[in-house]
């Protein structure tokens, strides 16, 4: 019995001593700088566009890209029915502008970069292959062909700053055997530079600093409430009413909008924290700092809560556009 805990003995000792001398010797690739990397990714993806083309169903915008050969096809880049566009977002120090394009905006509602959205979607890498959401056999990383729930503060940042200038659209529940039908929703492309995406990371299918494509559908949202006081959390991002809901992010989501404005330059835009003790209002209960809850704040006497929009002031006041309502006005308690 002893002789055999000896051999069990050096049989362990081996074995962590070969783990780390393995460990010991890997080598761990240095974080590229940022500018450097997007110069090298707007090179891989303007080359893309510029010698691939796309095939785009009119009913159903399932997407094919194919890579340009002898018939004369007009590139991704060059096409006009469905014109490549450009926006700009600001992270890691870096103006990253990069390309999407919008086959249908979408009917319905829009999200923002803090709710919950149903999408389908397929992410490929910039290869020189058919990419076709039809094909089985394509080489892709990641696909949802029907219909799946994501957060958007839990996905790559490049979604939180593409998905929102989509809408969501129409569908019906599909019975007596028959498949749910979606109509009029938001569908479009988006070609993320690395630091949009995975940047570093890497798996099997996705080697490190990957431009990624993205194919979706919006199909349907959930507007989300953080901190569950009764008041949608896109209703309490930031304190001008007026600010469009479409910024640009720092990061996903961070203490604060970062925004470029229509001559390029950079500014931040504060998330809303009324009574000022470092939580946001969208993950705080008590928005006004007077220990009396939001959601007891906003209790509708007839019943239920008011909804945003109808949140009187102290005196009860629920028209006035600049008026404070009353859960953001400590002075009420």
């Amino acid at each position: 019995m002893n002789n055999i805990f000896k051999i069990l003995s050096v049989f362990v000792f081996c074995v962590v001593m070969a783990a780390c001398s393995k460990s010991s010797s890997n080598y761990v690739t240095p974080i590229r700088d940022y500018a450097l990397q997007y110069a090298d990714d707007v090179d891989s993806i303007e080359k893309y566009v510029s010698t691939h083309y796309m095939t785009v169903d009119p009913v159903t915008f399932d997407v094919t890209f194919t890579k340009i050969g002898t018939g004369g096809q007009q590139s991704i880049k060059d096409q006009t029915l469905y014109p490549l566009k450009d926006t700009t977002v600001v992270q890691n120090g870096i103006n990253y502008k990069f390309h999407y394009i919008r086959f249908r905006e979408g009917t319905e509602r829009r999200p923002t970069q803090v709710d919950s959205i149903n999408i389908i979607y397929k992410g490929v890498t910039l290869k020189d292959h058919t990419i076709s959401e039809n094909n089985p056999n394509e080489i892709d990383f990641d696909a949802a062909p029907t219909p799946v729930w994501l957060k958007l503060q839990e996905v790559i940042s490049g979604w939180a700053h593409v998905i929102p200038m989509f809408k969501t659209g129409t569908y019906t529940a599909g019975t007596g055997g028959n498949p749910t039908t979606y109509n009029n929703f938001g569908a479009g492309v988006m070609f993320l530079p690395s630091a949009l995406a995975y940047y570093s990371n890497s798996t099997v299918s996705i080697p490190s600093y990957s431009p990624i494509i993205f194919t979706f559908k919006l199909i349907e949202l959930r507007y989300r409430d953080h901190d569950y006081d009764g008041i949608l959390s896109k209703d309490e991002r930031v304190l001008d009413p007026s600010i469009s809901p479409l910024f640009r992010w720092k990061e996903n989501p961070a203490s604060s909008y970062h925004n470029i404005d229509s001559q390029g330059v950079e500014f931040d835009v504060p998330f809303m924290d009324t009574d000022g003790d470092g939580v946001a209002n969208m993950y705080d209960v008590d928005d006004d700092g007077d220990h009396v809850l939001t959601r007891v704040e906003i209790k509708n006497p007839l019943g239920g809560l008011y909804l945003y929009n109808l949140i009187p002031d102290c005196s009860g006041n629920t028209t006035s556009a600049t008026r404070v309502r009353k859960h953001l006005d400590s002075a009420c308690h």
